[in-house]
Parts: structure tokens; sequence; C-alpha cells
């Protein structure tokens, strides 16, 4: 009797085993025919069975490849995201289990299972880009930072992911969380001006201006004349009231070295960015025609020189779309800033051109039409057109 009990387990705990396999299978073959919200049915029946750890391990690892590739097609159908929203997340788990399951069977399909990881990063990556876009800032930086994550699990680390990880985290103000990202690059051995810049921002808004100024100080003595690093600078200065240092040191230079066209370039950038308390444009156009003098093939002198007036014009557009009344009086001061705007347009409209005709791209080619269209220069707009 004892024996016939022992033997009826053997057969049953058997059946428990082929039933999971079929499981498996099922699921399998789910996936196959494309009818994912079935084979996620069979293929959590198999891998959260009381019975699953009973199976050998390689049978296991098998399962959880096809639980991978299932959620992964999961992920690519809208529809079916909705319901599971976490799909990402479960396939790579999913693969994680994989190659904890059994190392025989990681070695001997090693191509699927990496290939798979590769391919979440990226979409990890993708997402954050979307994110980005929409300014969904924390986010973003949360999905750049798990395509970084699991790029360890490869061949090389993602800095570019960990590098916009930590800018996502910049612009959604939790600093903390930006430098923690940042040092882990410098970890990396990543040194471009860009870290320094960002990292001096986020200690700039914590309030340390300490290290700010050492960051400051850092990608100055590697990157020296970057006009960023330079406006981080006066950023500080201008924080801290001395906004006049900053610059005093530059027309220190600029006395010392006048046709130094870095230093005039970098003097035009301060005034010239209108993001800036500094901004000053009468300046900046000085020091940019300054530069054009000395070198009339200065790319960046025209472009940014055509920036300026746009900037100009575009106040001017500002203030008279903020006219609602009819009156005369409304009507003629209307009339007067639209003309201001044109005007301004007319005056960066050449540098425009040389810019784009130095270097054509999409992005300048639709602002020189917007130009020539609000200029009722209606033949230019058409032959830019029919280029």
């Amino acid at each position: 009797m004892k024996k016939l009990v022992v033997l009826l387990a053997i057969i049953l705990s058997a059946n428990v085993m082929m039933a999971q396999k079929m499981d498996r299978t099922n699921a399998y073959n789910y996936n196959k025919s494309g009818d994912y919200a079935k084979a996620v049915g069979y293929i959590e029946k198999c891998v959260n069975h009381t019975g699953f750890l009973g199976m050998k391990p390689k049978d296991q690892a098998q399962a959880w490849l096809y639980r991978a590739m299932i959620y992964l097609n999961v992920y690519q159908n809208k529809e079916l995201l909705e319901q599971f929203p976490n799909a990402l997340e479960l396939a790579y788990q999913s693969l994680e289990s994989c190659i904890k399951a059994d190392e025989g069977f990681t070695k001997d399909n090693a191509q699927d299972i990496y290939s798979r990881i590769s391919a979440i990063g990226t979409c990890y990556f993708q997402d954050g880009v979307e994110q980005f876009n929409n300014k969904a800032f924390a986010d973003a930086a949360v999905n750049f930072r798990k395509s970084y994550d699991i790029s360890l699990t490869g061949t090389y680390p993602d800095t570019v992911a960990l590098e916009t990880a930590g800018l996502s985290y910049l612009r959604a103000g939790m600093y903390d969380e930006a430098l923690t990202n940042y040092n882990d690059l410098k970890a990396l051995g990543y040194d471009k001006v860009d870290l320094y810049k960002n990292m001096a921002s986020c200690y700039n808004a914590k309030g340390d201006d300490e290290m700010s100024l050492k960051m400051i100080q850092d990608g100055l003595e590697k990157y020296p004349g970057d006009a960023g690093m330079i406006i981080e600078k006066v950023n500080l200065y201008l924080k801290q009231g001395k906004g006049e240092e900053a610059l005093n040191d530059l027309n220190t230079l600029q006395e010392l070295d006048p046709n130094n066209i870095s230093i005039l370039f970098t003097l035009g950038n301060i005034f010239g960015d209108d993001t800036h308390d500094i901004f000053d444009a009468d300046k900046a156009i000085a020091y940019y025609k300054r530069i054009i003098d000395l070198d009339s093939t200065y790319y960046d002198a025209h472009y940014n020189l055509a920036m300026v007036y746009i900037t100009l014009s575009n106040q001017k557009t500002v203030l008279a779309n903020e006219i609602t009344g009819t009156s005369k009086a409304e009507i003629e001061r209307y009339n007067k800033l639209a003309e201001e705007s044109n005007e301004y347009l007319r005056q960066g409209l050449p540098y425009a051109q040389t810019a784009y005709n130095a270097q054509p791209s999409d992005d300048l080619k639709h602002l020189l039409k917007t130009m020539y269209v609000k200029l009722q220069m209606l033949k230019e707009a058409k032959e830019l057109d029919a280029e």
C-alpha cells in the first residue's frame, strides 16, 4: 500500500510537469499566431504554478525566454499595452530570470537573449525621448536611466542614455538625482564640457555657489573660452551681484587682444542670449559685426546675428499682438510696431541668407522662407521652395 502511494505521487508529479510544459508550448504557439492575450494567459499559468520550480532549469529558462518574447509583442500592441502597462518591465525581468535559471541555456541562446535585452533598452530610451519632447522630464529621466542600467548587461555602458537622464533630472528640477547621474558619468571617464556646465547649473540651483564655481573653473580649465561655461560663470556672478566682474574679465581680454574672434564671439553670445537679464542686442550686434569684418566667412557670426535681429523682430510682434483695441491710435501703434518688426527682419535677412548659402539645412531653409513670406518676398520664397 505504501509503495502504491509513492508511485501515485510520482505519476501526479509527472502529470504536473507535463501540464506546465503544455502551458509553455501553448504560450509559444499563441504568441507565434499573434494572439498575445492568450499567450500571456498560458505563460503566466506556467511560471506562476507552484510546481514551476520543480521543472528542469533548462525548461524554466525556456519558459522565461518565451515570456519575454510575449511581453515584447504586447508592448508593441497599443491596445494590449493599456491592459499590461508594465509589459516592457516584465519582458526585462523575464530575461533576467532566464539568465539566472540555467547558465548553459543562456550560453546556447545568447544571441536571442541579449539582442532582446538591447531592444528593451532601446525601447526605454525611445519612451524617454517622447516624454522629454513632451516636457515630462521626471518620467523621461526614469526611462533614460533604465536604458542605461540595461546597457550594463551588454558590452559597454550607454553614456548617452546616462547623460540624457542627468539632463532630464536637471530640467525636472531634481538636482540631487541629476548630480548622481553626472557623477556616474564622471566615474566612467566621461569628460565633455556639458558635464561641467550642467553640474554647475545643478549646484547653482541648490544654492551651493562654491561647488558651482568649482565646476565652472574645472570646465574652463579643460575647455577655455567655451561660451556656455562662461555664461554659467556670468549667471553665478549675477546671482551674487557680481555681474560686472565676469564681464570685466572678458573686456580686459578683448582689450589685450581686440581681434581675437573667440573672445568677440563669447561676448556676442553672452549679450545675445535673450533668456538672461544681461541681454543687450546692440552690444551683441556690434560684436558679431566686428567678427564678420575680421572674417566674412565666419558662419556662426552670420547665423547668430540673424537670430538677434529675429529676436528683436519677435519682441515687436509680441507687443503688436497685445493690442486688441480698434481705435485710430491703437491701429497706428500696431502698424508702427509691425513695421519695426519687419525692419529688423530686413536687417537680419542678409545674414540669414549668407548662413544658409554657407551651410544649407532644412531648419534654416524654413526660417529663411518664413522671413521671405513675412516681408512679402514671395518670388524669393518660391525660388527657395524650388530648390
